[in-house]
């Protein structure tokens, strides 16, 4: 079946961009600098990052760097959102001076927007251009607390406990592999929220809890690898929400201490549907874990995703070449779903290997990583 084409919004103003912003990054930022890479008239990526984090000198750079070695033909656009026009219209500064192309500048101070030459506008929150992107199904919310909510793991109780020892009560043997994939395949189907054909996020079952008991063996078996490969390789472009919507809800319903996995999932299912505020969100629940995850952990793959600004168009031929290393009971499981393609990394440039000599002055810390909102 033909899938539909991607609703376009159209920009065309200072006004129209501050509408458009919140629904980029998925909330609306505060003390926050938004770049967004823009090529062949459409937004290929836009990152967020705290503004404290880039005021020490080439820290803006370097992220500014990494994404335009990515998309070096790129025209951008940059947004601070502070009270402290000194430092908005500072760090704006940099981001001119340092952009290939320079870019258009913008400082929101509450409800208003500033360009540098001194005209100001009222941010219209509810104007044609927000309303296009709530109908293509960017949901913003209010804050980014209000979306880290949705990785939010449960307080221990005795409840929480008991439920745990009746979920795994009744899994497979631990080492019947074929077992644990095929029970981790009929959880995800009985379990991934339905979508109709074109429908941009599946709203019918969004509100639609799974039971706890699936949501509990669903975090226990994400801890098996062929279990998770099997996962992981059953998200695609098309059904990437629902995936998020799923591992969130795992997340939700398990303990914290078994949550790691789970949430690598979630974040890159988030990846995947262009969701980078989640997937970063998703990813700092994993950093911040005690102990923290090991240089072997699968979350490495999702943090060099984002920190290399790789688009979720990479999705495909990536998830060919993981298919090809997986355990092969994982991939006997996807045969029916998947078709065997060559990669095709031609739809997005590599990472470059030359140092620059801007880059040369500041190794010597590593900046931070951009949280990324990649569109699809």
């Amino acid at each position: 079946m033909d899938q539909p084409e991607p609703m376009q919004i159209r920009v065309s103003s200072p006004g129209d961009i501050a509408q458009l912003v919140p629904y980029l990054v998925g909330f609306t930022p505060e003390e926050s600098l938004v770049v967004s890479a823009i090529e062949g008239g459409r937004v290929q990526v836009t990152a967020r990052v705290d503004l404290a984090e880039v005021t020490a000198p080439g820290r803006l750079e370097d992220l500014l760097d990494r994404i335009w070695s990515r998309f070096p033909g790129a025209e951008a656009t940059a947004v601070v959102y502070t009270a402290d026009h000194q430092t908005g219209w500072e760090t704006l500064i940099r981001c001119e001076d340092t952009l290939p192309h320079g870019c258009l500048s913008m400082l929101i101070d509450g409800d208003t927007w500033h360009l540098l030459d001194g005209t100001t506008g009222t941010v219209d929150r509810y104007g044609e251009t927000a309303v296009q992107a709530a109908v293509a199904g960017l949901r913003p919310l209010n804050r980014r607390t209000d979306l880290a909510a949705a990785f939010a793991s449960p307080p221990d109780s005795d409840e929480l406990d008991q439920r745990l020892g009746a979920a795994l009560a009744t899994l497979p043997p631990a080492q019947d592999k074929a077992a644990i994939v095929a029970f981790t395949a009929e959880l995800l189907a009985r379990n991934l929220p339905a979508r109709e054909p074109g429908e941009a996020v599946p709203e019918a079952r969004a509100g639609r809890a799974m039971p706890d008991a699936d949501a509990i063996q669903l975090s226990v078996l994400a801890q098996h690898p062929a279990a998770r490969d099997l996962a992981l390789l059953s998200i695609s472009r098309d059904n990437a929400p629902q995936h998020l919507q799923l591992w969130q809800q795992v997340v939700r319903a398990s303990p914290a201490y078994g949550a790691d996995m789970p949430l690598y999932l979630a974040g890159m299912a988030a990846w995947v549907s262009g969701d980078g505020a989640s997937a970063t969100i998703a990813l700092e629940r994993i950093s911040d874990a005690d102990p923290p995850p090991t240089d072997a952990h699968p979350a490495r793959l999702l943090e060099g995703l984002i920190d290399q600004v790789v688009p979720p168009s990479a999705w495909e031929s990536l998830r060919t070449a993981v298919r090809a290393d997986v355990d092969p009971v994982a991939r006997r499981a996807l045969a029916a779903e998947l078709r065997d393609r060559p990669a095709d990394r031609a739809g997005w440039p590599p990472a470059p290997t030359a140092t620059t000599a801007r880059q040369t002055e500041r190794n010597q810390r590593r900046p931070p990583a951009p949280r990324i909102g990649l569109q699809p």
